[in-house]
């Protein structure tokens, strides 16, 4: 049996989260046979959990398709760089908060003890001889 690795680099951060499959010279002659449900599942399982981003089918399809031709042409190894999207990201779209919607109490400003010492006109006393 032979090991294969799948790399996946995510474009914004460089970092890198792998995928191992063992295969016998069958697998390794029809690699698309061994890419049923459960082996998409669990590597697609895997990886998010690895890198904390959302694969979405487009990718998945597009990794298994890139995988598959690179298990065919015998490359043990396969790099591929992606745009992954953070899963708090996408928890975060659907995230609905209303807030806070009550209506604060009002304060009544105290306005009795408050003049004006200084301004732009005269004070009144001066103008109007009373």
């Amino acid at each position: 049996m032979v090991k294969y690795t799948l790399t996946i680099i995510n474009k914004e951060d460089n970092h890198s989260y792998s995928y191992s499959l063992q295969l016998n010279q069958n697998q390794e002659d029809n690699p698309e046979v061994i890419f049923k449900d459960e082996i998409t599942a669990s590597m697609k399982k895997q990886l998010e959990n690895q890198s904390s981003t959302i694969l979405n089918d487009y990718q998945l399809q597009q990794i298994i398709n890139t995988w598959i031709e690179d298990i065919k042409e015998g490359y043990r190894s396969t790099p591929i760089h992606l745009q992954l999207k953070s899963i708090l990201d996408e928890k975060l779209k659907l995230l609905i908060d209303l807030g806070n919607q009550d209506i604060p109490n009002l304060i009544s400003p105290d306005l009795e003890n408050i003049e004006p010492s200084e301004g732009v006109l005269p004070p009144l006393s001066s103008i109007f001889y009373l």
